[in-house]
């Protein structure tokens, strides 16, 4: 891949630091949906072998988001219903909430607020030509996935982002890399890298804090930047709305992520209406 990392960056980057490995049960889904016909059977009997990532699952499919009409009462209606991709990037998701600390009440809050930017990024994802809103929700999830794994290694960290979303002008990955010798886009990356994400989402987490993506098209694909500028309003539209504020990185990249997808101000407005209308 043209835009992976070479070793030696990478053990510099992992120094003292544990990437959680990939749960088998991930590994027997991604088998089994790569089958020419998955058996959704299986599929549903594989989530629901596991009884706390059946509840979560069935508790994220019935909520408003998904606009059902009826509540879900069993993995086999959910498999049927939403289809194995949904349900497989709905596990992994989970999969990766529980691998990453979940437990804990500063991750909690991180993985809801996470959850959140990546169900809006599908909502916009749905509503773009030739994006797959299956992968721009993985991508949400997925993208600031180093900061948890950063948190347990450095006890110093939250001063870090702090430092980092006051920080006018700079990349996060900056304040970072000054800070602890690496950042969480790349551990994201090796993370994502480790469980085996489709290559766009990995190249996308690696350089979702590179501020030359939209001016140079060089060293990234159309279909990362895309993911990035989508999960980049995304993230937006939940601050504006639920914190009050701009992101942290709006203020550097906010006019080329409405350019590059095509929006005016007027338009940014009305989509912020539509997904408001979602909760």
């Amino acid at each position: 891949m043209a835009f992976d990392i070479s070793t030696e960056d990478a053990e510099k980057a992992l120094r003292g630091i544990s990437i959680p490995p990939r749960p088998a049960i991930l590994t027997q889904l991604t088998q089994e949906i790569r089958r020419d016909s998955p058996n959704l059977r299986t599929i549903a009997g594989l989530i629901a072998a596991d009884v706390g990532l059946s509840a979560a699952t069935l508790k994220t499919v019935n909520s408003p988001f998904f606009g059902l009409q009826n509540k879900i009462g069993s993995m086999q209606q959910a498999v049927s219903l939403l289809g194995v991709r949904n349900i497989t990037t709905l596990a992994t998701g989970l999969l990766l909430r529980k691998s990453v600390g979940g437990d804990k009440l500063t991750l909690e809050r991180f993985w809801d607020s996470a959850e959140k930017v990546a169900r809006i990024a599908a909502y916009i994802a749905s509503t773009l030509p030739r994006i797959s809103r299956d992968d721009v929700y993985t991508f949400g999830l997925f993208h600031d996935c180093g900061m948890p794994v950063l948190m347990q290694k450095f006890p110093e960290y939250k001063d870090t982002l702090r430092l980092a979303n006051g920080s006018v002008g700079r990349p996060m990955t900056e304040v970072e890399d000054e800070r602890h010798a690496t950042n969480h886009a790349t551990v994201g990356y090796l993370l994502a890298r480790a469980w085996y994400l489709p290559d766009t989402i990995c190249e996308a987490i690696l350089r979702h804090h590179d501020i030359s993506i939209f001016t140079r098209g060089d060293h990234i694909s159309p279909t990362a930047r895309t993911f990035i500028a989508v999960v980049l309003l995304a993230e937006q539209i939940h601050d504006e709305v639920m914190r009050m504020r701009n992101s942290p990185p709006w203020d550097l990249l906010g006019s080329d992520v409405l350019a590059h997808l095509g929006l005016d101000q007027a338009e940014y407005v009305d989509l912020k209406e539509e997904v408001l209308g979602l909760e």
